[in-house]
């Protein structure tokens, strides 16, 4: 592009579209620079990162949209569903559908975290002191008992 001219504004967005298809591909910065030299568009790497920039913002508002629409079909699922269940008189259920409602929506409190796992036990012991009187070690094993007549050599 001839240096001073400023690109349109679609043709930016047209950009801003393909660089964001590239990275969705994996592409790094030098990727999107080599892509924008074989199309042409002579644009400073500051204005490629600003296109990368843009490009990240379309789509994290892409997944909020994309969120929120699948909130939405699931609130309603379930509200569907509630309805079917009260009309057949399947109240276990209806409750059921009213508690994922609820969750869905945010009302229960969030689940305590469970507790961590106590620290490893050092390598010390502890004593503990015994008021009763100790036990007399118990006696040491007879010694084998000598071989009996006849039997082994003879």
């Amino acid at each position: 592009m001839a240096e001073g001219k400023k690109s349109t504004t679609a043709a930016v967005n047209l950009r801003v579209e393909e660089v964001l298809r590239i990275l969705l591909d994996g592409a790094q910065f030098h990727d999107v620079r080599d892509y924008a030299a074989e199309k042409g568009w002579g644009v400073s790497d500051s204005q490629l990162k600003r296109y990368i920039a843009k490009a990240n913002d379309r789509l994290v508002v892409r997944q909020k949209d994309t969120r929120r629409k699948t909130l939405a079909r699931h609130l309603a699922r379930r509200e569907t569903l509630y309805a079917r269940c009260v009309n057949t008189a399947d109240y276990r259920t209806a409750l059921a559908v009213l508690a994922d409602l609820a969750k869905l929506r945010g009302l229960y409190p969030a689940p305590k975290p469970a507790d961590p796992a106590p620290p490893p036990a050092p390598d010390t012991f502890t004593v503990v002191h015994d008021d009763r009187p100790a036990e007399p070690p118990a006696p040491p094993p007879d010694p084998l008992p000598p071989p009996a007549e006849g039997v082994g050599g003879g």
